[in-house]
């Protein structure tokens, strides 16, 4: 059974930018993300969680993090315990207001 759900256009705009970065279709994004929240739920009601002999913890399809990684670089050796600062300045860079 398939469903037509209308997303607004600059949403459906972000899907389709995520999806090809991952190298898949806007509707394979869409059903990761939802069997993402699927095994979270399933996670938070005490059922199993996916294990490698089921073949779905190292796929990438199904992680929720494969789109994250790589998108950036590090500064330094420091940047895991100054992550907030570095994203604070980075901030501050690009919302500085008008004077």
């Amino acid at each position: 059974m398939t469903h037509a759900v209308p997303i607004p256009d600059e949403l459906n705009r972000a899907i389709e930018a995520y999806a090809a970065r991952r190298g898949e279709s806007a509707e394979a994004a869409i059903l990761a993300w939802a069997e993402s929240l699927r095994e979270q739920r399933s996670e938070a009601t005490g059922e199993t969680a996916p294990t490698e002999a089921s073949g779905r913890i190292d796929d990438p399809q199904h992680d929720p993090w494969a789109g994250f990684r790589g998108i950036a670089e590090a500064r330094g050796a420091d940047s895991i315990d100054r992550h907030d600062a570095y994203l604070a300045e980075e901030y501050t860079a690009t919302h500085a207001p008008d004077r």
